[in-house]
């Protein structure tokens, strides 16, 4: 690892170099920013993949949906289309992504994907009474919202990660100065008063208010045509970028067959005929098959989920859980209350 990292040294500073220039040219405003007009939240992260950010911004969505509505965009890193797109229905993941169908399904009041940001914000409706949530929006700065949420892996903080390709940051730590709140994810349970002091010492002296958040996991929600009752045995299918905690939670109560394919993965009918193959290796009577909320929206097509309505799948929801959660809480409300 160390040699690999020498190696990669200086691949990292030409990195860092165009980087630090192009946020200098927005912080000198050469590149010009569109200031979003109303209530906009952006939730970004400084590390790529598996941060956290779709859970933050569906939790951001139930709590601000009693008040306000909700309106979402999303980039949709990955989709065979181009240009602005307002979700519906019909579409399936390759047409928006997974993400965006999720927070669809989720019914956002409106969900949009757009690459260029800009050009889907100028046609929306952006009264007081509607708040727009910015999905993966940090490094896009051609854009500015009136609120930035950063969220960090727990287990692999920004602060303690290094540039592309010698670690798995998109720009230097300084970017963390554009947050206004900072949500460490992913943390483990019972995490102690002097383990999240450490986190906070090592990013002194940022003003932003720093909270922590873990992941729970919500009761299994059956999307094939078979239940079965008292399963012993989970043959676990997703294509994300980790998915060792979910393992590991499955693993106290089954025995896990896990398989794994690279993250975004787009299914197709051949990829669950090969999963439905090593599914009927196993005790049928005793065996379901488990997947993520994300891995779902990937299946959506309708050839696909006429084969998985003939075996016993199941989707594992999650949650979030956050500390002091009364008082962010009333940091967002503060912002999307203030005239």
């Amino acid at each position: 690892m160390r040699l690999l990292r020498l190696i990669s040294a200086p691949v990292s500073a030409i990195y860092w170099a165009i980087t630090s220039f192009r946020n200098l040219l927005f912080d000198l405003s050469i590149l010009k920013t569109y200031d979003i007009p109303g209530k906009s939240i952006c939730i970004g992260n400084l590390n790529v993949g598996g941060s956290g950010k779709s859970p933050m911004t569906r939790y951001l969505m139930a709590s601000l949906q009693p008040e306000f509505k909700v309106q979402v965009l999303s980039r949709g890193y990955g989709r065979k289309t181009k240009g602005h797109i307002v979700v519906q229905s019909q579409h399936t993941s390759a047409i928006v992504r997974d993400e965006a169908l999720q927070y669809f399904l989720d019914e956002a009041d409106e969900v949009h994907v757009c690459e260029r940001r800009k050009d889907a914000i100028v046609t929306m409706d952006r009264s007081e009474h509607h708040v727009l949530l910015l999905d993966d929006a940090l490094q896009h700065r051609y854009v500015h919202a009136g609120l930035t949420i950063l969220v960090s892996n727990f287990n692999q903080p920004f602060f303690k990660d290094y540039l592309m390709p010698m670690g798995d940051l998109r720009e230097s730590r300084s970017g963390v100065k554009r947050a206004d709140i900072i949500v460490f994810t992913k943390c483990p349970e019972g995490l102690s008063f002097e383990e999240k002091q450490s986190y906070l010492n090592a990013i002194l002296p940022l003003r932003a208010p720093v909270f922590f958040s873990s992941v729970h996991y919500l009761p299994l929600r059956l999307v094939g045509s078979k239940a079965i009752e008292n399963p012993e045995h989970v043959l676990l299918v997703t294509g994300i970028a980790n998915a060792n905690p979910l393992e590991k939670y499955l693993s106290n109560d089954y025995s896990v067959t896990h398989l794994s394919f690279g993250d975004h993965f787009n299914y197709s009918l051949r990829d669950l005929e090969e999963i439905h193959r090593k599914f009927s290796t196993f005790d049928i009577e005793k065996t379901i098959i488990i997947t993520t909320e994300k891995d779902f929206m990937r299946m959506q097509e309708t050839s696909l989920k006429v084969e998985m309505s003939r075996y016993p799948w199941y989707v594992q929801p999650i949650g979030i859980s956050l500390d002091r959660e009364e008082a962010f809480l009333q940091t967002i409300q503060e912002y999307v209350r203030k005239n």
